[in-house]
């Protein structure tokens, strides 16, 4: 097929998404990066994603767009591998960000200029500029040129600020593990000299925790004072992230002293003797040690839980979640603890110390509480053996991750089958049986492997499906029957949780049995009805009142509303909105309206007409329109 563009450049390695559409319309002579939505328009092409765009305009294979990596325009959606796992809070797209010194060598926009904790260039040894040199205003992707602010000023000139050796290390190791997690060359990554230290302390930490990593040390560093410290205002912005980053580069530069200095400043040394761990370490200490819980960043949980083993005479337990190595290690447990290796009540516990089988004492904390402290090799010298496989309904809701309501649930309903269950209302915790093997039957198994980026948008966890489509029929014993029945899988398991939370399914496979469930449904209350049409459910209602929207039924009472399939479906017949005039008019969803109203098409409802918050078109009167159009455009 031949391409719509008569100059098509090959990607560069490790070029962005969203600068290569900038410098394919340079190329052509189109000098905005709007310029891919007017071409669209005028050649009458549909919605698409970004990858057919380019093959489309250009001819090249899909093979060659490997280079191109990270976001592109909101309009020209990009696969989610692309961004390689990484959250949305670490990519920017808000402003530009570049090293004028390799634009001006290379001529291209580096997809890593984009992640907002990149703040300088190792190769070149400097910051990272981001506004422009001459009117001093920062360089938005839609306006100005491939090397050109909208003000004319050219963009690779500009006073150079060099950048401290911690920064450069840091910005050397993500270029690095950028270069790492696309499969490209490391070794054209550029040649600046990292510690020996800090490179084996994070050799195998990958890109996406790595950013967390400095996100998590930078914002409890330097930002500790505020009550949430992660959610820093304008992070996007090269004066906020730097002193985030420096007090991260800090600490890793110099790990683990460092480490245990900032831990040391920021423990309330006057609670060493708390019952509590949070009254020791203060709320933002235990905050980030619960914020680094992969695998991959075990490391700094280690150094955290070390600093606390040495330093806090408190009683390391259960509720702490420490590391088993750091609480096998700790000589005291509590009395809980001791109860559970043995498998016996506190009553028994009690007579074995007051026996001297085991050795227990009574310790008083500064407050009015006093608990009972056991010697830890005296309880595992007196044990007989580990525990059966057969669990309380307490131990079963504990290993599931889930409360014991729910367990409770999931045996009535089927999923899970209980060895005994006691009759009546005898519903003590102790007295129902679960074996092992049935739960993890219920988990999927535990040979399922461990997802390296749980966060990408290729993947959902159960929890998350729960928390936003439990109302619309997709709650947790039905997603759990669809598993057991083969209609969904469950692909992988989060590192970062365990139990029924850690679950991850496909989420294109989610998706399409979600619609299909919905396309089944004969009747909906108003907020599935509101995700079948794709719209937010205050507006069926305001579609209601101005009666652009009937045949509601109340099978279940004057309170629940309900509306049939062939209504809804009516409504989409007749009119269009979102992405149906997306899809109608090429321009892009925010847009599509208002080139619309420009033209001087007459919406049923919306913000200029009645207040709505949705605008509805006729869905006659815009086919009527573009037909128009096209015809225009072919005659011309």
């Amino acid at each position: 097929m031949t391409p719509l563009l008569s100059i098509h450049p090959l990607p560069r390695p490790l070029e962005s998404a969203i600068g290569y559409v900038l410098r394919l319309g340079t190329a052509n002579d189109f000098y905005s990066l709007t310029w891919q939505q007017a071409y669209r328009r005028h050649m009458g092409l549909p919605a698409m994603n970004f990858e057919d765009f380019v093959v489309l305009t250009t001819g090249h294979s899909p093979d060659t767009l490997r280079n191109l990596w990270g976001p592109s325009c909101s309009d020209l959606p990009i696969q989610p591998f692309k961004k390689l796992g990484i959250k949305t809070t670490y990519w920017s797209l808000d402003h530009r960000r570049w090293c004028p010194d390799c634009l001006r060598e290379n001529g291209y926009w580096k997809a890593e200029w984009l992640i907002t904790l990149q703040v300088a260039c190792p190769h070149h040894r400097r910051l990272l500029q981001e506004l422009c040199p001459a009117c001093g205003q920062s360089v938005g992707w839609y306006s100005g040129g491939l090397k050109h602010c909208r003000c004319s000023q050219v963009l690779t000139v500009g006073t150079t600020v060099p950048a401290p050796d911690s920064l450069l290390q840091i910005s050397q190791l993500i270029s690095k593990k950028f270069a790492e997690a696309t499969g490209g060359d490391v070794g054209t990554t550029p040649p600046y000299r990292i510690s020996d230290d800090l490179a084996q302390l994070l050799a195998n930490v990958g890109l996406p925790r790595f950013l967390d990593l400095l996100w998590a040390l930078g914002c409890y560093g330097h930002f500790r004072e505020l009550k949430k410290s992660l959610k820093v205002h304008d992070h996007h912005r090269l004066a906020v992230a730097l002193p985030v980053l420096e007090s991260a580069a800090q600490i890793l530069t110099q790990w683990p002293e460092a480490f245990h200095s900032f831990m040391l400043e920021s423990c309330n040394l006057s609670e060493t003797h708390a019952l509590h761990l949070y009254r020791f370490a203060g709320t933002h200490l235990v905050a980030l040690n619960r914020a680094l819980q992969h695998p991959e960043l075990h490391f700094v949980r280690y150094e955290f839980e070390r600093f606390v083993s040495e330093h806090w005479k408190g009683i390391i337990a259960d509720r702490h979640r420490f590391a088993d190595d750091i609480t096998a290690e700790h000589p005291t447990i509590l009395a809980k603890e001791a109860m559970a290796i043995l498998s016996i009540s506190r009553r028994k516990l009690i007579t074995l110390v007051n026996q001297g089988h085991i050795q227990g004492w009574y310790q008083q904390s500064n407050g009015n509480l006093r608990f009972l402290v056991i010697d830890r090799q005296s309880v595992l010298r007196f044990s007989q053996g580990s525990p059966g496989q057969l669990l309380t309904l307490a131990e079963a809701a504990e290993y599931l991750a889930t409360p014991i309501p729910r367990v409770r649930l999931f045996v009535n309903a089927g999923l899970l089958t209980a060895v005994y269950k006691p009759e009546g209302n005898n519903d003590h915790h102790r007295h129902w049986a679960f074996e092992k093997s049935a739960l993890d039957k219920l988990l999927g198994g535990l040979h399922m492997q461990i997802h390296a980026t749980p966060e990408c948008d290729s993947v959902i966890s159960l929890e998350k499906i729960c928390r936003t489509r439990s109302h619309d029929g997709a709650d947790l014993v039905t997603l759990l029957h669809a598993i057991q029945a083969g209609e969904l899988d469950c692909i992988a398991r989060d590192p970062s949780h365990h139990g029924i939370r850690g679950l991850l399914l496909d989420r294109l496979q989610f998706e399409a049995w979600f619609t299909e469930r919905l396309q089944a449904k004969e009747f909906f209350t108003m907020k599935p009805a509101a995700h079948y049409l794709g719209l937010k459910e205050h507006v069926l209602y305001w579609l209601r009142d101005r009666r652009l929207l009937s045949g509601f039924t109340y099978p279940n009472g004057a309170s629940q509303l309900s509306l049939p399939k062939t209504a809804l479906d009516q409504l989409k017949a007749r009119y269009a909105w979102g992405q149906s005039l997306e899809e109608m008019t090429g321009y892009g969803r925010k847009s599509a309206s208002r080139a619309l109203i420009n033209r001087g098409i007459v919406p049923v409802t919306g913000p200029t007409v009645d207040g709505g918050t949705t605008y509805l078109f006729l869905r006659e009167e815009v086919q009527s329109f573009m037909a128009s159009q096209r015809s225009a455009t072919a005659q011309g």
